[in-house]
């Protein structure tokens, strides 16, 4: 039975996305599907070898060929997922691994919709997820989240960053039962040089270009 599938769209992360599989603890209950989005470096050529080289972690790699956007691949990882929960592993972030391991065991006896875990940033860092931020913090990076819940529901595919944000606000119009872990599990690379929302942070990205 496959309890969490954990899915990473990556483009042009040759290096990044590597530790963040290292870090996820090896079990049999959870899957991992990384999809590769058209990158022009060794990404996936060293996806590959990982798989080869670690068959104890049920890892699936595609591919989308060619540059289809974070959203669109992100769409693709969830109608491939099994388990009965998810979570998305952005391909430069890394899980604190016995932290995220204790959480899964949690997932056995939680009977609400999304199971939410705190972050640890680059400067070291600790942000609390509770209710109150809920509206905007980290969308699926920090939550694991029933797939049976969000069905119907997918990312928009025309905006170039925040895809994510649109994604969280459609989950909050059911009224999921959230419970705020308190559990220090997901790495967040933040601040990270060339990301999309360090982009938009120095005016790269305009407001506009993250409507839907």
């Amino acid at each position: 039975m496959i309890k969490l599938s954990i899915l990473t769209p990556v483009w042009n992360q040759e290096e990044l996305v590597i530790k963040g599989l290292d870090s996820i603890p090896r079990r049999d209950d959870i899957e991992v599907i990384v999809r590769d989005d058209g990158s022009t470096d060794n990404t996936l050529a060293n996806l590959k070898k990982y798989k080869e080289e670690h068959p104890e972690l049920k890892l699936r790699v595609y591919s989308n060929g060619k540059n289809l956007g974070v959203a669109a691949t992100a769409n693709k990882l969830l109608a491939a997922a099994k388990g009965e929960w998810f979570h998305f592993l952005m391909s430069d972030d890394t899980v604190l691994t016995n932290n995220y391991s204790g959480l899964i065991e949690k997932l056995y006896s939680f009977d609400g919709d999304i199971l939410a875990m705190d972050l640890l940033v680059n400067n070291g860092d600790v942000w609390h997820l509770d209710e109150s931020k809920d509206e905007a913090w980290c969308a699926q990076a920090c939550r694991f989240i029933r797939r049976s819940f969000v069905d119907g529901i997918k990312y928009p595919e025309k905006v170039k960053a925040g895809e994510d944000w649109f994604f969280h606000q459609e989950i909050r119009k059911r009224n999921p039962k959230v419970e705020y872990s308190g559990v220090v599990a997901y790495r967040y690379n933040f601040p990270r040089e060339g990301s999309l929302m360090h982009l938009r942070a120095q005016g790269l990205i305009a407001d506009e270009d993250l409507q839907p």
